[in-house]
């Protein structure tokens, strides 16, 4: 056995983590520990850390791992420093450097604990360089990390969707609006139907739903004036991001219906077809622009607003530009001379004040004009509306 002397930093940390992983093993199976003395990572530095091997197995001189932030993840290659010095050994890694935050790295080519780094913010220069050195750079066995990344590949299989709010306002009536939303990937990207042919095309498959709601504070009993509810299936693609751009894209395809769930004359509902590509551009770790347009076709509607697509066309576009950590500013409008425009301007509350957990805190502004801002309004025009109040997802 290697004896590692207690006066060294190192040392310590490797016997530590000896010592950890000799009581974790048995239950979390990590036949490779991963340790390391550094906490933040500093933009276009690698990181060292040590792997502990518990099952006595020789190390190899390189280890396959990824490392995910957030929703994103980067595939990443360990290379040994030195040779091993009994059942430990050095390795080093760099990073992508547009990836910032906390990082969760684990192998991929063997079963090991889980390693927390911070990577810092690389500034917009220092970023557009490492792009564009690994533009020019000739692919090779020992090149830094390339190629696509799925960065939905990793997410829950509960989570957001569109946005989730609840605001409120008054020009004449006083009214509050509410939206809640989220959508299921149906399997999992690392369950049994992934063993089928084909089967890593299955995890795109998403069942969304969302449901928003009008509700008249200065009615009698407060009524709701209309709710939307709108149940989908749709086929996800992405967000694909290429490592080391700041661009993102990613789209989604599949069936929509929309009712307010009534009945008689005040009956509204559609069914359609839809497909909706998005693209985001990080103009710097701080700002960001994105667009969208989802175009659809009316594949069922109800006797009672077979006149839709004369108020909704065929389209609806989105833009946004702000930051995820501050103001962000979206627009969604119907174009035409009888379609609405939808502004939402959110601001971060910082999460010393509210948890953060998946989604966030956020004071919210909402400004909406033109037709159907409910579903059984779809032909009708009232005064531009004006909300504010608080969200959740954005």
């Amino acid at each position: 056995m290697t004896r590692l002397s207690p006066s060294h930093p190192s040392g310590i940390t490797v016997a530590l983590a000896t010592l950890l992983v000799s009581l974790i093993a048995p239950s979390a199976r990590a036949d490779l520990l991963l340790a390391s003395r550094q906490t933040l990572v500093e933009p276009g530095l690698p990181l060292t850390l040590t792997v502990v091997a518990s099952n006595g197995e020789a190390l190899p001189d390189e280890l396959k791992a990824r490392i995910i932030v957030g929703a994103r993840a980067a595939d990443l290659r360990l290379r040994a420093e030195g040779p091993a010095s009994g059942i430990q050994r050095s390795y080093s890694t760099t990073f992508p450097p547009d990836l910032d935050g906390t990082g969760r790295i684990e192998l991929t080519s063997a079963a090991s604990s889980v390693l927390l780094v911070q990577l810092k913010p690389a500034p917009l220069a220092a970023g557009a360089v490492a792009v564009k050195a690994a533009a020019d750079r000739p692919v090779a066995e020992d090149s830094e990390p390339q190629g696509v990344v799925n960065l939905g590949a990793n997410r829950i299989g509960l989570g957001t969707h569109e946005p989730v709010y609840f605001i409120a306002g008054s020009r004449g009536d006083t009214t509050a609006r509410f939206q809640i939303s989220f959508k299921y990937r149906i399997f999992d990207p690392e369950g049994w139907a992934t063993e089928l042919p084909l089967g890593q095309l299955l995890t795109g498959l998403h069942f969304g739903y969302t449901q928003t709601s009008i509700w008249d504070w200065s009615g009698d009993s407060k009524p709701f004036r209309d709710t939307t509810y709108k149940p989908s299936f749709f086929y996800e693609f992405g967000p694909y991001r290429q490592i080391g751009a700041r661009h993102i894209f990613s789209a989604q395809a599949g069936y929509e219906h929309q009712s307010n769930g009534r009945d008689g004359d005040e009956s509204r509902s559609i069914d359609t077809l839809f497909v909706k590509p998005s693209w985001r551009w990080d103009i710097d770790h701080n700002t960001h622009v994105g667009a969208s347009i989802k175009m659809f076709d009316y594949i069922d509607r109800d006797p009672t607003n077979r006149d839709i697509a004369k108020y909704r066309g065929y389209a609806l576009l989105g833009l946004e530009v702000g930051n995820d950590d501050g103001w962000l500013l979206k627009a969604e409008s119907y174009p035409g001379s009888q379609g609405s425009l939808q502004i939402d301007l959110s601001y971060r509350l910082k999460r010393r004040l509210l948890a953060d957990a998946g989604a966030g805190g956020f004071l919210h502004f909402q400004y909406f004009n033109g037709y159907g801002e409910g579903l059984i309004d779809y032909n009708r025009a009232g005064p531009a509306q004006f909300r504010v109040g608080f969200s959740i997802v954005r």
